[in-house]
């Protein structure tokens, strides 16, 4: 089962952001882009190198803590846990790098058609959160885990109103689109997302949610990445990239912002007529 996406109670935090970029499907592939290139853009050699692999996961480990608003209670949904895998895909005959990401299948009946990354929950004959990813990823999309280059598993994320998530960054040499074979049942279509398609200004945006915070977005095409996967798509572009590397995109932060008061309810229609003096005969 793929993992929910995004609970749109469930707050995000940080990061301000703006759009544009490439992305190739499974269903529908493409590639456009109006930005010149960034001179600071890693290669391949540099982003799958092992010092790269090593800074990446190191702060992978290190994330800091999803700071909790005080409005929302706990819910049982918490007490469960569940692995996503981050691939890093090395386009076939290119060798560009991208993400690789699902869209959820109509036939769910949570957050169908939204965009997350390939896993789910954690089972009891799953022997560890690498092994639950992978198990998920060729369930979802038929990518066996042999394809799969394991980096390793990041710190365990405690979200409101969702499952624990433990994060799990891989590679995939020679990876081409067209070897998926996705199950239609939980899956609607699987893309991947270039790197650098991500990291232009007009890919990256916000999203203000009620409770005050504001999550990163980052909208390629007409795939738009946000919540609980905008979040760790954040997360993991500033582990992955050196600080020479990171766009002035994907720097500034939203500071936390009070959530907007409501205005005063307006009295319902039949009392309105009853006090209002222009109906009284």
């Amino acid at each position: 089962m793929s993992l929910m996406q995004a609970n749109r109670r469930a707050p995000q935090l940080l990061s301000h952001l703006n759009r544009l970029g490439s992305s190739s499907s499974a269903h529908t592939a493409g590639t456009s882009s109006s930005e010149p290139p960034d001179p600071r853009q890693p290669n391949a050699l540099e982003l799958l190198g092992p010092e790269s692999q090593r800074r990446c996961m190191e702060k992978m480990r290190a994330l800091p803590a999803f700071p909790r608003p005080k409005s929302l209670t706990p819910s049982r949904r918490e007490k469960q846990s569940s692995a996503v895998l981050i691939a890093l895909c090395q386009d076939r005959g290119t060798d560009e790098i991208s993400l690789l990401y699902t869209r959820r299948s109509r036939h769910l009946r949570s957050h169908s058609f939204q965009i997350s990354f390939p896993g789910g929950r954690r089972d009891d004959q799953d022997a560890s959160y690498v092994d639950c990813a992978l198990r998920e990823t060729e369930e979802e999309i038929g990518l066996p885990r042999h394809r799969i280059q394991v980096w390793g598993e990041a710190k365990q994320l405690h979200l409101p109103r969702t499952s624990s998530i433990v994060p799990v960054v891989g590679m995939v040499p020679d990876f081409s689109i067209s070897e998926l074979r996705l199950n239609c049942e939980e899956v609607e279509e699987a893309f991947s997302v270039p790197l650098q398609a991500l990291m232009v200004p007009k890919a990256t945006r916000h999203t203000q949610f009620r409770s005050g915070y504001s999550g990163p977005v980052f909208v390629v095409d007409h795939h738009r990445i946000w919540g609980i996967t905008g979040y760790l798509t954040h997360l993991f572009l500033h582990s992955l990239l050196a600080p020479t590397q990171l766009p002035d995109c994907l720097r500034t932060n939203i500071k936390f912002i009070r959530p907007f008061k409501m205005p005063p309810k307006l009295p319902h229609h039949r009392e309105h007529h009853a006090t209002d003096p222009s109906m009284r005969s």
